[in-house]
């Protein structure tokens, strides 16, 4: 009887101290619009959420700051659009951040810069990367590249989308992008890491409206497939999309939903889309992920399990 109770208990000051053998974070992209948009709604859902599943730390998909990313690290954005919005005492965790195109059109060292003035914005660099311990034998690689240099389009002074002015398009052909693939390469395959997780601005695949990015597809997936990479994770399609192929072990997510919305569709590697403002919720744990998209009802519409 006695022995029983100390096992309970055991597993009581486990759960209430979060040393659970279980890792959630949460992922969305595509956000920083002053509280419009259904940006404040859905962050006052993500902080209901993150506050009962023990939320460890938020992983952004870029497009953070609308239309023209920041000018510098004392712009007005960061308080109307970040400090203001994701008040909740849960989300007051680390936020571990990705570049995306809208950023561009701003000052991303300035994001960069941010990382020194707040104690949850952690962005060291364009591309980099963390672990994480689920247990003290299991271990999770978060790798977070700048998928803007590779999409040839932004390289061009004469677009037609006019996302990126002559000074953003300097700024991206600065990058060495050759060189972020070898680095990309070398950090996954020297991982020891149980599940490796690579997230990005720019979906691989996607049914929404950007559709599928054919320079990730040439040159990013063959190293997601090769080092046996578990989930990419992206925004830039303003939706919630699951994607599979036949022929690899990645999950292509597509977490775009943090404000204003697109339609959204469907293509042959079409698992769940969706154009709803919410997030994606991923559970690690030593032998699975749980993925759950949660709409700003707080409602599980769509969960997916990778073993």
């Amino acid at each position: 009887m006695k022995r029983s109770f100390l096992a309970v208990l055991i597993i009581v000051i486990f759960t209430l101290t979060g040393f659970s053998q279980s890792l959630n974070f949460i992922t969305f992209g595509d956000w920083g619009r002053e509280g419009m948009h259904g940006q404040k709604e859905t962050a006052d859902a993500m902080g209901t959420y993150a506050a009962v599943h023990n939320t460890k730390f938020i992983l952004l998909l870029g497009d953070n700051f609308y239309p023209t990313g920041v000018k510098s690290a004392d712009d007005n954005h960061w308080k109307v659009s970040f400090e203001d919005v994701y008040t909740a005492p849960s989300l007051q965790v680390p936020w571990h951040v990705a570049i995306g195109n809208h950023d561009y059109g701003g000052n991303v060292q300035a994001q960069i810069d941010y990382s020194s003035i707040s104690s949850r914005w952690k962005l060291p660099a364009r591309y980099y990367s963390f672990t994480q311990k689920i247990d003290e034998n299991t271990e999770a690689i978060f790798v977070i590249i700048d998928s803007n240099p590779f999409i040839k389009s932004y390289l061009a002074m004469d677009k037609e989308n006019g996302e990126l002015d002559s000074n953003s398009v300097l700024e991206l052909r600065k990058q060495n992008a050759d060189a972020q693939l070898k680095w990309l390469d070398s950090v996954l395959s020297s991982s020891n890491a149980k599940w490796k997780i690579v997230a990005g601005h720019h979906p691989v695949y996607s049914g929404g409206e950007h559709g599928n990015t054919q320079e990730l597809i040439d040159l990013v997936n063959p190293i997601l497939i090769n080092n046996k990479v578990n989930l990419y994770l992206a925004g830039h399609d303003h939706d919630m999309q699951h994607l599979k192929t036949g022929d690899s072990q990645v999950n292509y997510f597509v977490s775009g939903a943090g404000s204003k919305l697109r339609k959204t569709g469907k293509t042959e590697f079409t698992q769940f889309s969706a154009s709803e403002n919410g997030f994606l919720n991923i559970s690690l744990s030593i032998d699975n992920i749980k993925c759950d998209f949660i709409g700003v009802d707080g409602n599980v519409l769509y969960g997916y399990e990778v073993r």
